[in-house]
């Protein structure tokens, strides 16, 4: 038992103390002046988002950047609340706002992905920018994004933060930052794992030369993740480390609500062993530490102590400097929760991964 834990746990802190280097390898972009805009297409698919969308669209036709150089497609995917009428709404009052329907469930694809499928087959931009319907967006977000697909000639990475007051709205704060700042640590090194659906830009045609969502299309989700991969693999990647394009998204409300989310994540994480082997190999590093640390304590084996004060080390590391690096503060006592909860926590979300016990809409 000590044995492999020690194995497990060097591979993980080597892990970590690569995430750490890496994070010391972005580079704010130079901004050149350019005669031309690329014409741009923000998709955002929503599902009963009548609570957020208002807030969304005031964000989006604020933004600093040509209008006629601009549309944003919203794809209403089967909504039952009111959704549809704010939608019609925008669309009327701006004539750069789009938005397409779904009446029925695709059988040839997954949701979310059926829904941003037909967004982006029906984008005229050159450039696919996506957000969620529940987030909040700078008034340089558009600008930022498509500047950096421009200049890095692959799919741009944006940085999404959670905000909220309460100290389990900090605990989920720091759980995304974590997550965040361990992929822009790995894209420090030219790897590209993962990103999120909240802050994505890419070229149209580079969506079309994978296949579109085709290769995954039965997948509940992942779409993030895999756009990343493929993409990056195909051409290359960026971090926009640009405050001006950082966008945040309200926590969830409850505990089951959390860890049905951080499930869905890790379930996508097997189908990464082809893509991105590397990451793969951290995946197991990470659940196998983790494991090893908590069966310990249980049958009481000693020798775990040690592991999981170097982790605790490590990973408060990468989450303060992913912090310095994209301007977010934490509480350093959520941090403290979140480091004795690993243990526990990211064994049960892998085991409920592999067995997809999750739910998701409809």
């Amino acid at each position: 038992m000590a044995f492999f834990l020690i194995l497990s746990t060097g591979l993980y802190l080597a892990f970590v103390l690569y995430f750490i280097t890496g994070l010391f390898r972005h580079d704010y972009q130079t901004v050149t002046p350019s005669t031309e805009l690329t014409f741009v297409s923000v998709v955002i698919a929503a599902r009963n988002e009548e609570k957020n969308l208002p807030n969304l669209i005031h964000d989006l036709v604020n933004q600093e950047y040509p209008m006629n150089q601009l549309e944003i497609i919203f794809v209403n995917d089967r909504s039952t609340d009111a959704t549809e009428s704010i939608l019609m709404e925008a669309a009327s009052n701006y004539s750069f706002i789009k938005h397409l329907s779904i009446q029925e469930k695709s059988s040839n694809m997954t949701p979310k992905k059926n829904a941003l499928t037909l967004g982006i087959e029906s984008a005229i931009g050159e450039i696919i920018i996506s957000t969620d319907a529940d987030c909040r967006v700078p008034k340089y977000w558009v600008s930022s994004m498509a500047y950096s697909v421009v200049q890095n000639k692959g799919i741009t990475i944006g940085y999404s933060s959670v905000k909220g007051e309460s100290f389990f709205d900090q605990y989920q704060q720091i759980d995304f930052l974590g997550i965040i700042s361990a992929n822009a640590g790995a894209a420090g090194w030219g790897s590209f794992w993962s990103g999120t659906g909240q802050n994505l830009a890419y070229k149209k045609s580079d969506f079309e030369s994978i296949g579109g969502f085709g290769p995954v299309k039965n997948k509940t989700s992942g779409d993030d993740m895999y756009l990343v991969q493929a993409i990056s693999n195909h051409k290359s990647g960026s971090i926009n480390i640009d405050p001006n394009s950082f966008v945040y998204s309200h926590p969830v409300e409850t505990f089951i609500q959390f860890m049905n989310q951080r499930i869905r994540w890790s379930s996508n994480s097997r189908d990464s062993i082809d893509r991105q082997p590397l990451f793969f190999l951290f995946i197991l590093s990470a659940f196998f530490t983790n494991a090893l640390i908590l069966v310990s304590i249980i049958l009481g084996i000693s020798g775990w102590g040690f592991p999981f004060i170097m982790k605790f080390i490590f990973e408060g590391s990468v989450i303060y400097f992913g912090g310095r690096l994209f301007e977010t503060t934490f509480n350093p006592f959520a941090y403290c929760i979140w480091a004795i909860a690993q243990p526990f926590y990211i064994p049960a979300v892998g085991i409920m991964g592999i067995f997809n016990k999750y739910s998701w809409k409809p």
